[in-house]
């Protein structure tokens, strides 16, 4: 259990990490962690799936969750005054959801319905595919949604065994910010034993090689959309990686903003896109690093080649140091304007104590202000030496000036 008092703060933003995600997965259970996301909401021995909504919402919060590939998070942000029911209703949920046959049943419609809004959605179906072709699958390739047809196949006694297996003391943190009274929270959580009494050894994570793709690779996916959406991609550092903090200030200074090279070249001086950006997907254990921009199809090729320019030059001659200095002072910013309110330091908290990741803000600042121009040529020389993939969704079109260019 993790809390942070912030004072004069109004609000209660609380939250129940567990420690599962798409990536703790097997193939026959592809998509259970996000199932189990919503069928938790579907009601309790205490409360209806609307009973639990209502009690936040009759008192102007909010309550929700979300599922990523390393954990999952059920949260809920209330006035102060209202700390104990918004624990309450989701340790209810966590310990005490009924999970019945019915409700699973419904839910299963949605989530189908889900998997097809986010197919409909051309930079969530890029990312899928880049993930997929740059990280290992099952585990960290595979799509947090799951498919229709592990959907359709999964029982409520799946769900109830994985519920069981990882929803567990051991496999969980309670992180709290706002104004909170510690010891009163650890009081009222010790009124639900199945957060205290552990089951036997919790499953450890499931760990996973990175992915290395085997030359460059041009994926399209022709659907009937009127831009196409583009992502070039390459292996990239993990969480604790060293090369963390240079490649994220390389991110800013090709792709971070609209005075990033990358945004000047291909949207200010030549009017080909509407936008373009760089940056970083960092697990664990593994990661990728992309650029990634949509235009009209005729342009592609044309932007395609002016990115691989700019990295090229990039690696042949590093980021100056004006550059570097503008970088890490649009870090700093932007960091701390990420973390001002509670509700995201409260998922900081959580997600960084499920990682063991104990550096603080100021920690990772440090990080940042330690690079030199010397480290900055040199991680991106090191990412951008590796095999990328091309990844192309939108209309139909010739890809062979597409091959030519990644494999130039």
């Amino acid at each position: 259990m993790v809390t942070e008092r912030v004072r004069g703060s109004r609000s209660y933003s609380l939250g129940f990490f567990a420690g599962v995600g798409s990536r703790h997965e097997t193939p026959a259970l592809h998509g259970a962690s996000h199932f189990l996301e919503h069928a938790l909401f579907k009601g309790t021995r205490r409360r209806s799936a609307e009973q639990i909504s209502a009690a936040v919402e009759e008192v102007g919060g909010d309550i929700n969750a979300y599922t990523t590939k390393e954990y999952t998070c059920f949260y809920a942000r209330v006035l102060a005054e209202d700390a104990a029911l918004a624990t309450d209703v989701l340790a209810d949920m966590i310990t005490e959801s009924t999970l019945r046959s019915g409700d699973v049943e419904s839910e299963r419609n949605v989530i189908i319905d889900e998997i097809s809004m986010h197919a409909d959605d051309p930079a969530d179906l890029a990312g899928d595919l880049v993930c997929a072709a740059l990280l290992p699958s099952p585990g960290l390739g595979a799509p947090v949604i799951g498919s229709p047809d592990s959907i359709a196949v999964l029982s409520r006694r799946q769900l109830h065994d994985f519920w069981r297996r990882h929803y567990r003391p051991d496999n969980l943190v309670v992180a709290a910010v706002g104004a909170v009274d510690h010891d009163r929270l650890v009081e009222q959580l010790a009124g639900f034993p199945g957060l205290l009494e552990a089951r036997g050894r919790a499953p450890q994570p499931r760990s996973w090689p990175a992915g290395v793709p085997e030359g460059p690779r041009l994926i399209t996916h022709p659907r009937r959309f009127e831009q196409s959406t583009v992502s070039l991609a390459y292996p990239g550092p993990g969480l604790f990686d060293e090369d963390r903090f240079a490649t994220g200030l390389l991110s800013v200074v090709l792709g971070g903003g609209m005075s990033s090279r990358l945004f000047v070249e291909v949207r200010e001086r030549r009017g080909l896109a509407y936008g373009i950006e760089a940056g970083e997907s960092s697990y664990s254990d593994a990661g990728f690093w992309s650029v990634d921009w949509q235009c009209a199809p005729g342009k592609v090729a044309e932007i395609l080649g002016l990115v691989q320019q700019c990295l090229a030059e990039v690696v042949e001659h590093g980021v100056t140091a004006e550059e570097l200095r503008r970088a890490q002072g649009q870090m700093r910013g932007q960091t701390l304007l990420s973390y001002e309110s509670p509700q995201s330091r409260m998922s900081r908290w959580g997600s960084s104590t499920l990682a063991a990741d104990d550096r603080s803000i100021p920690d990772l600042l440090s990080g940042y202000d330690a690079v030199t121009v010397p480290d900055v040529a040199g991680c991106a020389e090191r990412l951008l030496s590796s095999d990328p993939v091309l990844c192309v969704v939108g209309p139909r079109s010739d890809s062979r000036p597409l091959r030519r260019l990644i494999h130039a």
